[in-house]
């Protein structure tokens, strides 16, 4: 799998895989590198919307790699968070709701399907 461009489609496939799900809110960001980002809202567990890009609750600092591993499930989130390898900044609530997300194996078969 290679890593998706982070736009207004991703979000949209990211909206579709998410729709049967349940959890936790916030609004996330997802960056590579300095210039690559995208923000989404997850609600109740599911991606709902594209957000403001200056609406975001917690930023994801990734790389390329990291990003294809988390979303092809070689790599998990919250295991990278808790080594210190990937270092959000913002509120953990957000950060909880998007490690929820990316750690649903059903949310990424649905995903790499798109």
């Amino acid at each position: 799998m290679s890593r998706p461009p982070l736009n207004a489609e991703w979000v949209e496939a990211l909206v579709e895989a998410s729709s049967q799900r349940q959890g936790l809110s916030g609004v996330v960001a997802i960056a590579v590198g300095k210039t690559d980002r995208v923000v989404f809202e997850i609600s109740g567990g599911r991606v709902v919307a594209a957000a403001e890009p200056g609406g975001a609750q917690v930023t994801i600092p990734v790389t390329a790699d990291q990003l294809t591993s988390i979303l092809d499930g070689t790599e998990s989130l919250a295991q990278a968070f808790m080594r210190g390898d990937v270092k959000p900044e913002g509120s953990t609530g957000a950060l909880l709701a998007a490690v929820e997300l990316f750690e649903d194996a059903g949310f990424r078969q649905r995903l790499a399907r798109r």
